[in-house]
């Protein structure tokens, strides 16, 4: 589904898309890195910290 050529999503259209996007990238990161679950914690850590200013 492509959200901005559709007008009559529903909101539960758009939160099935927002969890393809999701499992999708995950799925890639786990394709491209064995350590995807370190990687993606790290990260969670940085954003983390940057939108707190910890």
């Amino acid at each position: 589904m492509y959200l901005s050529t559709t007008p009559d999503n529903s909101w539960d259209d758009v939160r099935a898309e927002l969890c393809d996007v999701a499992v999708t990238a995950l799925v890639a990161l786990r394709t491209l890195t064995p350590e995807a679950r370190e990687v993606f914690a790290r990260h969670l850590d940085r954003i983390t910290e940057r939108s707190l200013g910890a």
